[in-house]
């Protein structure tokens, strides 16, 4: 898995408002997961397909309040949190702006600049 360093973390415009990374790639929570305290469930194969957002330092935001960002750990790293949600990566969205991975097996959704499951379909 590849970290990140210095992640901006914005708003996409046009899309409702959903989190994206600094190449406009949204990001996702999953149900599985815990938001307090922070704790992931995808784990192996499952990485393959939801790409944990790892950071290495600082994390910008913009459109989002820094103080929901976090980490968490994992296997020796830090994944990228918001308001408590581990953050991923769907490997279907291949562009900026896309969101393949929105409701898939109804455990998997954009993430809102407060935390929360979004609504826009992808």
């Amino acid at each position: 898995m590849a970290v990140t360093t210095g992640v901006t973390v914005g708003v996409a415009k046009g899309a409702g408002s959903v989190v994206t990374d600094d190449k406009g790639m949204t990001l996702y929570r999953y149900d599985r997961d815990r938001p307090s305290p922070s704790r992931w469930t995808c784990a192996g194969a499952c990485t393959k397909t939801w790409i944990p957002v790892l950071v290495e330092d600082s994390v910008q935001a913009t459109g989002v309040e820094e103080s929901r960002l976090g980490t968490v750990h994992r296997k020796g790293m830090k994944q990228l949190t918001l308001a408590g949600w581990p953050l991923y990566r769907y490997v279907g969205d291949t562009k900026a702006g896309e969101a393949n991975g929105q409701g898939r097996e109804q455990e998997w959704y954009a993430v809102t600049p407060s935390g929360r499951k979004a609504a826009v379909t992808g």
